[in-house]
């Protein structure tokens, strides 16, 4: 009896694993932001926080996405930030190999400013793009230690504005308003 129970679940996990290679494609995540089309390639840009904080690790993430908006495989990419108001380079770091083409990339904003960080990525078999790189640039502003915009507006004022608000309904349901 347990070896036909044993069986019968061998059998199972077989066909499962049959049929879900079958009908499911795998799923690919990308990043979600600010997006760039550069010869029919998507380029996308999502800073982690979102305003990076000075003196703070930020994190710097890219996809290059093909014109069908599928990963690009073994592509050679840089990553330059520069000064928004003198262009001079604050930091590069050298191409390197990523198996895909999602980019993430650390880094410490010293002082405050607006910067430009640029993603430079070399695609084997592009004609174009295998000796030359595709460009983009991104504008980033860094800002210094304290509750940023949106923090403050999603954790303190949207709050306070509801309670107000149902104060305000409160006392009016009671004719004090």
């Amino acid at each position: 009896m347990l070896l036909l129970l044993l069986l019968s679940l061998h059998f199972l996990a077989v066909v499962m694993l049959f049929f879900t290679g079958m009908f499911f494609v795998p799923a690919y995540a990308h990043f979600f932001g600010t997006t760039k089309e550069v010869d029919g390639y998507q380029i996308i840009f999502q800073p982690y926080p979102a305003s990076p904080i000075t003196g703070t690790n930020s994190t710097l993430n890219f996809s290059v996405l093909a014109s069908d908006g599928n990963n690009i495989y073994n592509v050679y990419t840089s990553v330059v930030i520069a000064d928004k108001q003198t262009g001079n380079p604050i930091h590069q770091e050298p191409y390197r190999l990523y198996e895909i083409s999602d980019i993430t990339t650390r880094y410490v904003f010293d002082t405050p400013g607006s910067y430009v960080v640029t993603v430079q990525t070399r695609i084997p078999g592009d004609a174009k793009y295998a000796s030359q790189p595709l460009v983009a640039s991104f504008d980033v502003s860094a800002f210094p230690p304290g509750i940023p915009l949106d923090e403050l507006l999603l954790y303190y004022v949207t709050p306070a504005a509801a309670v107000i608000a149902g104060i305000a309904v409160y006392l009016h349901s009671r004719n004090k308003i």
